[in-house]
């Protein structure tokens, strides 16, 4: 899972001050604005990602026919070197992206907009424990159903790690900061403030995310939208972005170290 420790940042408020800010509306992209947008970031981050994979494989072999090239194109997008820097560039430019989007609505600001917030240290370390019990629970159905707790797609991708720490860096803090700040800080925002509500934003967001990871089965998709749901609503509880950046962070620690021991 492109699951993904910025714990930094988490300091100690008073509930009648997280109340406070939680009530704070900054001006921000109505539904449409939000999807068409979405639509647009979405786009680039495929190309981006398309165009990274494809330049470094014909940087590695010169000039290839059509054919040679289609052939590498196959076990690259399995490569982990490639896949950990095309995490990085489409980090960079669609994160940057995001922040100029959300500049471009008049009178935002990025702070509220994108939900940057402490989270009361005992509040936060209510949703790690969360984290964990999801973690077991998703493990132990796994194992009763007789499937690998590892997918075969990250076991591949790991076995290909070089050097290994490019992979660390990829799923534990690029990957979740990018899809921390597009799913439940940008996207977020515009459908919470619709008629969709929180909740129809948590389902929402939580679809769409597990939606983009077409590398796994049906089963490993599942189970990426029932994370999402738990991050999800750690957003809406703690009125952060802070929590489900935490929290993708922390399962992508857990699950890369299951991959780099058991894969």
């Amino acid at each position: 899972m492109s699951h993904n420790k910025p714990l930094g940042g988490i300091a100690m408020i008073s509930s009648d001050s997280h109340n406070e800010v939680r009530s704070t509306q900054s001006p921000h992209w109505g539904f449409w604005g939000t999807v068409l947008w979405g639509i647009v970031i979405l786009v680039i981050f495929v190309i981006l990602q398309l165009v990274t994979i494809l330049v470094a494989v014909v940087s590695r072999s010169g000039r290839l026919t059509e054919a040679e090239l289609m052939e590498r194109l196959t076990p690259a997008v399995k490569d982990d070197y490639l896949i950990s820097v095309s995490t990085f560039v489409t980090t960079v430019i669609c994160c940057g992206l995001i922040v100029g989007i959300v500049k471009l609505k008049r009178g935002s600001i990025l702070r509220e907009y994108l939900c940057i917030r402490a989270v009361p240290l005992k509040i936060f370390m209510r949703w790690i424990g969360f984290l964990l019990g999801f973690i077991v629970l998703s493990d132990s159905i796994t194992i009763l159903l007789g499937r690998s707790i590892v997918p075969p797609f990250m076991s591949a991708a790991y076995a290909t790690a070089n050097p290994v720490w490019m992979i660390w860096v990829a799923l534990l803090i690029a990957a979740p900061l990018f899809e921390e700040a597009f799913f439940r800080g940008f996207l977020f925002k515009g459908f919470e403030a619709s008629v969709m509500g929180p909740i129809g934003a948590v389902l929402v967001t939580a679809g769409l995310w597990a939606a983009i990871h077409v590398q796994y089965d049906l089963y490993e998709i599942g189970t990426i939208f029932c994370f999402g749901l738990l991050i999800g609503a750690a957003r809406v509880i703690t009125a952060s972005i802070v929590a489900p950046l935490a929290l993708h962070a922390g399962a992508s620690l857990v699950a890369t170290i299951e991959v780099a021991i058991l894969g």
